[in-house]
């Protein structure tokens, strides 16, 4: 039996789309399912009825407490108002749950507090952190960290982290059965992310048309939407690939899982990245990902579940992409199969005893905890 404590999430700013709002949504949901206290701390220009993943939480029953300041984001300004004006919100919590580190003025006022203080992040800590280190004192302030794979301990250990490290995934998505492949005779290639220069979808364009030039039939759809949408879709166009690409704009989270099943595999061609919670959406659905050699991306998309290609090689990249459909296309695996290997390699219930372990009963943890 877990110690149940009160879980308030710290999250900082809420975002109406983004991977850290979508696991946060996710995990305080699955909390409040097993009879957690969760409450959630954070600002946002959005509320609930504007903002997807702040309606997914109020409706699982997770107490909200928000603010609106958003001005002066590059001094940290709408943390120390949101520290203000939920201070009494911080000082009733037993465990407060970071997704991100806040503003260095903001988490020194809560070390007044002296609270537990946990930071999931979701990205690797050197990729995260290559312009800017955090001081040093107030990431050791953190009782514990998760991370979601070996060499991001690693990283944490070189900027000086003294404290605890568990290694797991972000909650795992549910899954339903399987869908089968895409009945086209082309090949489907599918993106999910926004439009952004980290998620490089550029380089995946690019790759694309090699594949074509490989003689490959395929169409490529990208999912989501971004500041650099415009400049791929004339990028696409300037390589006559204006009707083999697709641009499907951003899609509402009861979209996502007709997106997934109208692709045969997906590509992360990521310049930084951690465990995306895309790619586990992906991967529950029964279909692999090509990706690159970033965040945890090597650790995890192994056997039938994927493959990683260079970040620099598009000819490379696309034989990847090729040799990772022909399998699919001859018939030689299906989506229950990779279906299969995720629930075998990301068990849902476990990963989520994980975080109560360490949420409820960290003194009594002793050892890393990690999936296999």
């Amino acid at each position: 039996m877990f110690e149940m404590q009160k879980v308030t999430f710290a999250h900082g700013g809420f975002a109406r789309v983004g991977g850290i709002e979508t696991f946060t949504a996710d995990l305080a949901a699955a909390l409040k399912a097993r009879h957690v206290q969760t409450e959630l701390v954070c600002w946002s220009g959005r509320g609930s009825s504007e903002n997807p993943a702040l309606q997914r939480l109020g409706e699982n029953g997770v107490t909200i407490h928000r603010t609106d300041w958003r001005r002066g984001c590059r001094w940290g300004w709408p943390d120390k108002v949101m520290v203000l004006h939920q201070w009494n919100r911080f000082a009733d919590a037993e465990v407060l749950v970071f997704g991100k580190l806040l503003d260095p003025g903001a988490h020194r006022r809560l070390l007044r507090l002296k609270k537990r203080m946990i930071l999931i992040t979701p990205y690797r800590p050197a990729e995260m952190w290559k312009r800017r280190a955090p001081d040093g004192e107030l990431l050791n302030s953190l009782e514990a960290i998760i991370v979601q794979a070996p060499g991001f301990e690693s990283d944490l250990r070189a900027f000086g982290y003294r404290g605890k490290v568990f290694i797991f995934p972000l909650p795992p998505p549910e899954t339903e059965e399987a869908r089968p492949w895409p009945a086209n005779s082309l090949l489907q290639i599918g993106f999910l992310g926004r439009l952004v220069p980290d998620k490089n979808v550029e380089y995946l364009i690019i790759s694309f048309s090699r594949l074509r030039e490989m003689g490959t039939a395929a169409q490529l759809h990208v999912f989501g939407d971004g500041p650099e949408c415009a400049t791929l879709q004339s990028l696409a166009n300037q390589l006559g690939l204006a009707d083999y690409v697709e641009f499907h704009g951003n899609q509402d989270r009861h979209q996502i899982p007709e997106a997934i099943d109208r692709c045969h595999l997906f590509a992360f061609p990521s310049r930084t990245e951690g465990l995306p919670i895309g790619a586990l959406e992906i991967l529950a659905r029964g279909r692999p990902i090509v990706g690159t050699p970033v965040g945890a991306l090597p650790e995890f998309l192994l056997g039938s579940l994927g493959c990683i290609a260079p970040l620099n090689d598009p000819a490379a990249f696309a034989n990847a992409m090729k040799a990772k459909a022909d399998p699919i296309l001859n018939g030689q695996v299906t989506s229950a199969e990779i279906q299969t290997a995720y629930v075998s390699r990301f068990p849902r219930r476990q990963v989520i005893d994980k975080y109560l372990q360490v949420f409820g009963c960290l003194e009594s943890t002793e050892q890393k905890v990690q999936t296999v």
